[in-house]
C-alpha cells in the first residue's frame, strides 16, 4: 500500500510539473526575457484601395453648426459646408445630404438617407438605409451601429446627380 501511495504522489508531481501554471501576466513577463514570445494569430484586414475620384477634401479643423431633421416622414435636403454634424431625429424620412460632413447620427427608424461624404456614421435607430458616395480626405468612415437592421452602402460617385458636386471642400 505504501508503494502504491508513493507511486501516486510521484505521478501527481510529474503531471503538475508538466503543466504551465503561470498566470497570463507572469507568462508575458517571462516571454520578455526568453526572447521568443508566443505569436498571436490575428487576421489582417486588407484595406480596399480608394479611387481618387471618390475622395472629397475637407478642412476638418472648421466645424459648422449642427444640422438637424426632426419629425416624421420628412423629405429634405441638407448641406454640410463646414464639416457639420448632422442629427436625424426622424422616422420614415427621405434625406439627401450634400457636402462633407463630420458626423451623421441617425436617431430614428426607417429612414432613407443619401449622403455625399462623412467621417463617421452613428446609428441609434434601426431599419435605416444610408448610402454614401465619397470618402472625406481619403479615409474610410467610422461606422457605429448601436441597433440592428441598419444598412450602409458605398455607392458610385456620379457628379451629374449633383450629390455634393458643388464646392464640397467643407471650407
Amino acid at each position: 500500500m505504501k508503494l502504491l501511495l508513493t507511486i501516486l504522489i510521484i505521478f501527481s508531481i510529474a503531471i503538475a510539473a508538466s503543466c504551465d501554471m503561470r498566470s497570463g501576466t507572469a507568462k508575458e513577463e517571462m516571454e520578455k526575457f526568453s526572447g521568443s514570445p508566443t505569436p498571436t494569430i490575428t487576421p489582417t484586414a486588407t484595406p480596399t484601395p480608394i479611387d481618387p475620384a471618390d475622395i472629397v477634401q475637407a478642412d476638418t479643423s472648421v466645424e459648422g453648426d449642427v444640422l438637424s431633421v426632426n419629425g416624421q416622414a420628412q423629405k429634405t435636403t441638407l448641406r454640410c459646408d463646414k464639416f457639420n454634424r448632422v442629427m436625424i431625429n426622424s422616422g420614415a424620412s427621405i434625406i439627401t445630404i450634400t457636402g462633407a460632413c463630420g458626423q451623421i447620427m441617425v436617431n430614428g427608424n426607417g429612414n432613407q438617407i443619401t449622403a455625399d461624404a462623412a467621417s463617421e456614421f452613428v446609428f441609434n435607430g434601426s431599419d435605416n438605409s444610408l448610402k454614401y458616395a465619397r470618402f472625406v480626405n481619403g479615409k474610410q468612415p467610422l461606422v457605429t451601429d448601436n441597433r440592428s437592421a441598419n444598412n450602409i452602402e458605398k455607392i458610385p460617385f456620379e457628379p451629374q446627380k449633383n450629390i455634393g458636386s458643388k464646392g464640397t471642400t467643407g471650407k
